[in-house]
This record gives C-alpha cells, sequence and structure tokens, in this order.
C-alpha cells in the first residue's frame, strides 16, 4: 500500500498537470472562436466566386480555362494538413492512417507530397514518400496572402504540365466534437453537382468587360486560391476543436483521478490515526 506521503505527491502531480490542461483548454477555446470566425468569412467569399462563375458559365459553355483541363500521365501532388503539435487526441493519427491508404488509393502513381504540419510531414518521411518542401507554417495562423504563395505554385506545377493532379487532404469541422477527413481535388478544377445544376438554371445574360475569356480565367484562378485557404482554414478550425475537445477530456480525468487519490488519502490518514490511538491506549495499560 502507498504511504501517505506518496499519495500527496501523486496529488500535487496530478494538479499540476490539471493547471496545464485547463490553461491549453481555454487558450485552444480562444483560437476555435477565433478560426470559426475566418472560416466562415473564407466559406462566404469562396461561394461568392462560385455564383459568379457559374453565372459566367451559363451565358457561354464554351469558356475554358487551362486549369479546367484533365491530364493524361503524370505525377499526382498530394496536399495532406494535419498540426505542427500534439495534445489534440488522435487529429494526427487518424490522418497518418489515411496517409498509409494513399499508396492502395493511387495504384502505380508517382505521388508528390506537399504536407502542412510538423506531425504529418515527418510522418510523410517516415514512410519513405517525397516531399516537395517544408511548409510547417502554414498550420499555424495564416492569411490569405501566405496560402495564395503555395495555391499559386500548385497552379504553375499543373499549367507547366509537371503535376497532373492536385489532391487536397484535409479535415472538415462539422461540429465542435466532429472532425471529418475530407478528399478534395484542387486541379483541375471542377463544378460540384450543385454548381452543374446552378449553371443549367442561370438564364441571366450579362455584358461584360473586358472578354469573357479574361473574365473567365481569372475567376477560375481566384476558385482555386479560395478553395485551398478554405481547406486551409477549415483544417485549422478542426485542430482547435479537437485540442479543445481533448483538454476537457484529459481536465475531467483529472478530476475522477484527484477525487480517488483524495479518497485514498483520507482512508490512509484516517487509518494511521487509529494506529496511533490504539498504540497510546496500549502504552498506558503497560
Amino acid at each position: 500500500m502507498a504511504s501517505l506521503k506518496e499519495v500527496k505527491r501523486r496529488i500535487a502531480s496530478v494538479q499540476s498537470t490539471r493547471k496545464i490542461t485547463q490553461a491549453r483548454q481555454m487558450v485552444s477555446s480562444a483560437q476555435l472562436h477565433r478560426s470559426q470566425s475566418v472560416l466562415e468569412k473564407a466559406v462566404a467569399y469562396k461561394e461568392s466566386l462560385d455564383s459568379m462563375l457559374c453565372g459566367l458559365v451559363a451565358s457561354d459553355s464554351d469558356l475554358t480555362s487551362p486549369y479546367l483541363q484533365k491530364q493524361e500521365g503524370g505525377v499526382i501532388a498530394v496536399v495532406i494538413m494535419a498540426s505542427n503539435s500534439g495534445m489534440c487526441g488522435s487529429f494526427n493519427a487518424k490522418m497518418e492512417k489515411e496517409l498509409s491508404g494513399l499508396s492502395s488509393l493511387y495504384p502505380g502513381q508517382e505521388l508528390l507530397f506537399f504536407p502542412i504540419g510538423k506531425k504529418i510531414r515527418e510522418a510523410v518521411l517516415h514512410q519513405g514518400f517525397e516531399v516537395e518542401e517544408n511548409f510547417d507554417h502554414l498550420a499555424e495562423k495564416t492569411s490569405f496572402e501566405e496560402s495564395r504563395s503555395l495555391s499559386r505554385h500548385l497552379m504553375q506545377l499543373f499549367r507547366s504540365r509537371k503535376v497532373k493532379q492536385v489532391e487536397m487532404l484535409y479535415y472538415h469541422f462539422k461540429t465542435v466534437s466532429t472532425q471529418l477527413i475530407t478528399y478534395k481535388t484542387l486541379l483541375p478544377y471542377t463544378f460540384t453537382p450543385e454548381e452543374e445544376r446552378r449553371i443549367n438554371d442561370e438564364t441571366d445574360d450579362y455584358i461584360l468587360e473586358p472578354s469573357r475569356k479574361e473574365l473567365a480565367e481569372t475567376l477560375v484562378e481566384m476558385c482555386i486560391h479560395a478553395d485551398f485557404h478554405t481547406a486551409l482554414m477549415d483544417n485549422q478550425t478542426s485542430e482547435h476543436a479537437a485540442r479543445t475537445i481533448a483538454m476537457q477530456i484529459a481536465s475531467e480525468n483529472a478530476d475522477d483521478i484527484l477525487a480517488e487519490l483524495q479518497t485514498s488519502f483520507n482512508k490512509l490518514r484516517q487509518n494511521n490515526i487509529t494506529n496511533d490511538l490504539l498504540d497510546i491506549n496500549s502504552s498506558s495499560f503497560a
């Protein structure tokens, strides 16, 4: 049985850990609220661009862009996102497990990885895949200009036919307690079924300046940048949500352990007092 001193030491240790988890929970909760606000604005911006592009395509079905054209043969670029740090439950572990299944998802294909986040970059290198460069900074608080620099690089690789396809693998924020791993094709740019219906139902005719071709190419580029930035914000929001829940659970577990330790401490203390009283009583009759 543990001594009174050992139990007190364990109580102090758990209390110290509990302070850390509670503080991290509060920080993550504040980061989550900020990320949700940024994500909502990013989604609204993306939807506005999509609506404009759908209206343009509906008015001229012959519009083309190099980013809409499918390519045969070549490398598949994979942008895979996770986080730079731990203490977020199974957030990184699930993405690493998804990474392990990519070879079977793209059999016989050459994959070039663009990992965003220290944890997933280390996992990609550990599994022997090729990494373009270090993009760990994009897993932190990121501006639109910073994310656009990478999406522009991916677009240049696609346009020069160095890669035939760009896939994104990230977490989609559904609720604070639910984050879903999501696959999305960034390039070639494609319309969702809902956007296809919107194009078919569009009846307005527009007078455009500059030409439709120039405007279409500009809008497609803007939509690609917006898609990438929205996915990045989605992943960051999911990370903060996962860490908030993980730290909340850790704090609750610490409370349960403290309650058990306090009960053990009280029992040991009472047992020591009882033994001392028995010793006193025994010595008085000696």
